[in-house]
């Protein structure tokens, strides 16, 4: 049931998180605390004063594409001030042309009959009330880790493997590459391929089947169908990267992109087409040059920008799946740069916290891929030839690269106050990919699976590690050429060592591959 705040109530709630929020830029003198939906309405409260022409606050609603009030002067609400709180009431509209879902709320007063911001600018904080189903997590409650990068045709091996969680890539491009599927969002109506739908609604089923829950990669490529999606910074730049930076600088950007989030959470919100517990918006977002590519900008641009996405991926999902979960996502790079557009993970993601917190906290979680340095030398616990001069692995909070030896430097990072959820707890921080060769100098099949090994008990030891995807299920040709097999079974379908040690490496101590590591047992490092 959703509840309803009284004023009395919200009057106390606003003085909690007063103590809570950063303190607004020091030309806003009005600061908003509050901005949530309650009901079929938006409820914004705030403190402060501001000198004006008539001595009335007024409210505005900005998309994501509008950068400033500037001339407007089509309101949402005027305020009243209550007890020392200026408190506006504006219609939610979910679902139509009008709809607030995305907007961020920023107090005005008029000045010469212009309307000037005198607050920072919120969206909406709890975007799960307007929800009306949530998904339960086949596997949280079990307390299960294990998770993998799937390939449908051998779903059948998730049960047999033990698996709570399977992985999945979700490129919008495949779904605005011709229609057959309509959905409507806000008014507009968008046809998805019907191909593309089908073959999703039938992976989320084999999987749910296989009783793991579900977890979506999502990535923006190039295509005719997309084009208005990719971040306007990306195009002319000469660069081909594998995924962009998704657009939500314009309306038919940000419309679109809303859309299709919209559209995969109300569809896989536990109905008879199955669930999706996890969402993961954009792959290794730090690595843009390559991955999530949003033009030659600063890391804190970059963030910025990203930040916003995200939040609209938020808001989309969480408005129809109260219980899903949404990760930001970096590679194993914490403070290392390659230069120009590749950003180390821990910039991106103090920025991205920052830009967050100014505009509102939400219940955001990090994935990050804790891969060995370089990603072809799979026995993590030493250095790998040629790289220990350059010191890239400590239990620094500024180490340049996290891999599986020194995972706790991330959770330890997260523990920090102004990295708590709003509730005042840790974030939910998961791997979404992680895995090791069985080919390439100083590799083989018996180093493959104790590095599976060692690697899950040190992530079965972090309680603030929810899950992690190992990748992949089986060998892929293109990465083999690059030197990385890294799946649990060959090309052909043969199980390696790998496959065995990972499905029983909850169940049973392996010490008989804790020599590759170079102890007898693995309670000499202090794991089970």
């Amino acid at each position: 049931m959703k509840k309803k705040w009284g004023f009395s109530l919200l009057i106390a709630f606003v003085a909690v998180i007063m103590l809570r929020l950063p303190v607004s830029a020091a030309e806003n003198t009005v600061t908003v605390h509050f901005c949530n939906i309650q009901g079929n309405q938006v409820v914004v409260a705030a403190t402060g004063s501001a000198a004006s022409d008539d001595g009335q606050y007024y409210l505005f609603a900005l998309q994501t594409y509008e950068t400033a009030v500037g001339a407007r002067q089509n309101y949402c609400a005027v305020g009243t001030l209550t007890d020392g709180i200026l408190y506006f009431t504006t219609p939610l509209n979910l679902d139509t042309p009008a709809s607030q879902l995305y907007s961020r709320f920023v107090v005005t007063v008029k000045r010469g009959g212009t309307f000037v911001p005198v607050s920072n600018e919120m969206y909406i904080l709890n975007p799960e009330a307007a929800s009306a189903k949530a998904t339960v997590s086949i596997s949280e409650a079990t307390g299960n880790k294990k998770g993998i990068t799937a390939y449908w045709p051998y779903a059948h091996i998730l049960s047999d493997l033990g698996v709570g969680y399977a992985g999945h890539t979700v490129d919008t491009a495949a779904f605005f590459n011709g229609g057959g599927i309509n959905y409507t969002h806000n008014g507009k109506t968008y046809s998805f391929n019907a191909q593309e739908v089908k073959v999703l609604d039938t992976i989320v089923g084999l999987y749910n089947a296989q009783n793991a829950d579900v977890c979506f990669i999502l990535v923006n490529s190039f295509s005719a169908g997309t084009a208005d999606m990719i971040h306007p910074e990306a195009l002319g730049t000469g660069k081909n990267p594998h995924f962009y930076s998704v657009n939500v600088t314009t309306q038919a950007g940000q419309e679109k992109f809303a859309a299709f989030m919209s559209f995969l959470a109300n569809r896989y919100s536990g109905g008879k087409l199955g669930s999706v517990q996890s969402y993961v918006i954009g792959n290794e977002v730090n690595s843009s040059d390559s991955w999530h590519y949003a033009g030659e900008i600063s890391a804190q641009a970059f963030a910025a920008d990203y930040a916003t996405q995200f939040r609209v991926a938020y808001n989309a999902i969480k408005s129809h799946n109260s219980a899903a979960n949404v990760y930001i996502c970096t590679d194993q790079r914490w403070t290392h740069s390659d230069g120009g557009s590749s950003y180390g993970g821990k910039p991106v993601i103090d920025a991205f916290n920052a830009e967050i917190l100014r505009t509102g906290n939400i219940n955001w979680g990090l994935s990050f891929h804790p891969y060995s340095v370089p990603l072809t030398h799979s026995s993590f616990w030493t250095t790998a030839p040629g790289y220990g001069a350059l010191k890239l692995v400590d239990h620094t909070p500024n180490t340049k690269m996290i891999t599986p030896l020194n995972m706790e430097v991330v959770t330890n990072y997260f523990q920090q106050p102004q990295y708590l959820s709003p509730a005042g707890t840790v974030r939910n921080i998961i791997i979404s990919e992680l895995g090791f060769s069985s080919a390439g100098s100083g590799n083989d099949e018996n180093i493959q699976a104790a590095a599976i090994a060692y690697s899950y008990k040190l992530i079965a030891a972090n309680p603030y590690i929810k899950m992690v995807l190992y990748s992949a299920m089986l060998d892929n040709p293109e990465e083999i050429a690059q030197g990385l097999a890294n799946g649990l079974l060959n090309a052909n379908g043969a199980p390696k060592p790998a496959y065995f040690v990972y499905q029983m490496v909850d169940r049973d101590s392996l010490n008989q591959y804790a020599p590759f590591v170079g102890v007898s047992s693995w309670s000499q490092l202090g794991l089970q």
